[in-house]
C-alpha cells in the first residue's frame, strides 16, 4: 500500500525526533561518564597525596608534636617513647601515620574540601570503624576481588563522591601492627576519600537539543509541504492534455476503471460519450494546423463546460476525439448531456467552409450506458465507439445511442 506524501513527512519528523532524543540521551550519558572519570581521577590524586605523606611520616618513625588539650597523647598507640620531654620541659607525643591522617582529614573537613577516613576490619581505634559500605569494600579487598570502590550518592542537599582503595602493610607499618599478625604485603585496611561534587548544568545541553529538534522539525515540515505541493502540481500536470488543458487519455483510463468498479459495487449505471469533430482533416487542410489547434481548444472547453457535476470527466481521447465519463447517469441523462455538448460546439460558430455537414464546426457523438450485456469497461468503450460511427454514417452532427 502506497503512503500519502504527508505521511512520509510525519514519518521523517518522527525519525528526527527519535534521533535528536537519542543524541540527547547519549550526550547526557557521556556527561555523567566524564564526570565520574574526573571524580575518580581527583579522588586518586588525594589518595596518593595522603599515601605519600603517610609514607614520609612512617619512614621517619612518625612526628613528635607538643601535647595540648587539643592534642593529647594517642591512647591507641602502644610503642616505646610515645611520650617524651624536651630539655626545656616541653611534653611531646608521637603522631603516627594513622593519627596524622585523622588530623589532616579533620582540617580538610573544616575547610569544606575533602574528607579522609582511615578504616580497617581489625581495629585498634574504634573511631576508625568502617561504615557498612566500607566494610563490604574491605572484605572484597581482602578476598582480592578488587582494589578500589567508588560511587556517588545524595547526602543532605548535595551529592557526595566516595572513593576507597586498599592500604597494604609495609615494613614501617609493622612497628604498630606486627602484634596483630600482619605481614608485609597484607591488606591492612582502606582509605576513603569523600568530597562534594557540583554536577555540570545540563540545561544548556537540553535547550540546544530542543532547539535543534524544533528547528529541524519545522524545516522538514516546511520543505516537505513544498515538495508535496510540487508533487501534486506535477501529478495534476501529468493528467492534463498539453494542448486542450483537459484530462488526457491516461487519466481517462484511470478514472474509467475506478468508476467502473464503483458502479459494479453500488449496482449503478455508468454512461460514456465518445465524440469526434466532423471533417477535422479538411479543416486542417483548409485553415492550417495552428487554426486546427485553436479549434481543438475551443471544442474542448465547450465540452468541458457542458457537464454539471464534479464527478463528470471530459478528456481528450486522441486526435480530434473526446470522451466523457458520466457516473450514475442513465441513458436518457447521458443523451441530454450529449445534446448540450453538440449544441455548445455548434454555437461556437467556428467557420468550416469545406465541411460537408454544416458551414461551421460540428461534432458527432456516440452514447453507451452499462447494461447486463456490458461485461467490461472495454466493452462499454466499444459500444460507444460503434454508436459514434453510426452517427458519422448517418450524416454527422448528431447523437446515436448504443441501444438504438
Amino acid at each position: 500500500m502506497q503512503l500519502e506524501p504527508k505521511k512520509y513527512i510525519l514519518i521523517i519528523v518522527i525519525l528526527w525526533v527519535v534521533s535528536v532524543s537519542a543524541s540527547l540521551c547519549w550526550n547526557l550519558f557521556q556527561l555523567d561518564r566524564s564526570a565520574e572519570i574526573n571524580n575518580v581521577k581527583r579522588a586518586k590524586a588525594f589518595f596518593q597525596q595522603v599515601l605519600i605523606t603517610r609514607g614520609w611520616s612512617a619512614s621517619h618513625g612518625g612526628l613528635y608534636l607538643r601535647v595540648s588539650e587539643q592534642l593529647p597523647p594517642n591512647p591507641f598507640l602502644h610503642v616505646p617513647d610515645r611520650d617524651i620531654e624536651t630539655t626545656d620541659g616541653v611534653q611531646l607525643t608521637l603522631i603516627n601515620p594513622a593519627l596524622m591522617t585523622r588530623m589532616i582529614s579533620e582540617l580538610a573537613e573544616k575547610q569544606g574540601l575533602t574528607n579522609f577516613h582511615l578504616t580497617s576490619l581489625q581495629l585498634i581505634n574504634p573511631g576508625n570503624a568502617p561504615l557498612p559500605w566500607e566494610k563490604i569494600a574491605l572484605q572484597d579487598f581482602e578476598k582480592g576481588k578488587s582494589q578500589e570502590y567508588f560511587f556517588t550518592r545524595q547526602e543532605n542537599d548535595s551529592e557526595v563522591f566516595h572513593y576507597i582503595a586498599s592500604l597494604y602493610v609495609s615494613q614501617e607499618c609493622l612497628q604498630c601492627h606486627k602484634q596483630q599478625g600482619y605481614k608485609i604485603g597484607d591488606v591492612r585496611g582502606g582509605l576513603t576519600v569523600s568530597f562534594p561534587i557540583n554536577k555540570k548544568s545540563i540545561s544548556t545541553l537540553v535547550l540546544s537539543h530542543c532547539f535543534m529538534l524544533l528547528f529541524g522539525a519545522l524545516l522538514i515540515v516546511g520543505f516537505g509541504n513544498k515538495i508535496v505541493r510540487l508533487t501534486e502540481t506535477l501529478k495534476k500536470q501529468s493528467n492534463i492534455d498539453g494542448l486542450t488543458r483537459i484530462a488526457n487519455r491516461g487519466y481517462f483510463d484511470q478514472i474509467l476503471h475506478r468508476e467502473w468498479l464503483c458502479s459494479r459495487r453500488k449496482k449503478t449505471t455508468l454512461s460514456l460519450i465518445l465524440c469526434d469533430i466532423d471533417h477535422f482533416k479538411l479543416y486542417n487542410d483548409t485553415y492550417g494546423h495552428q487554426a486546427g489547434d485553436s479549434c481543438l481548444k475551443q471544442v474542448a472547453q465547450a465540452l468541458n463546460t457542458s457537464t454539471n457535476r464534479p464527478a463528470d470527466l471530459v478528456a481528450r481521447y486522441g486526435g480530434e476525439e473526446f470522451v466523457v465519463i458520466l457516473p450514475e447517469t442513465s441513458a436518457k441523462g447521458a443523451g441530454d448531456v450529449a445534446e448540450r455538448m453538440r449544441t455548445a460546439v455548434e454555437n461556437l460558430q467556428v467557420a468550416h467552409s469545406t465541411s460537408e455537414t454544416a458551414e461551421c464546426v460540428t461534432i458527432s457523438l456516440g452514447v453507451a450506458t452499462t447494461t447486463s450485456s456490458v461485461a467490461t469497461e472495454k466493452e462499454l468503450i466499444k459500444q460507444a465507439d460503434k454508436a459514434l460511427y453510426a452517427s458519422k454514417r448517418n450524416g454527422r452532427n448528431r447523437i446515436t445511442h448504443a441501444d438504438d
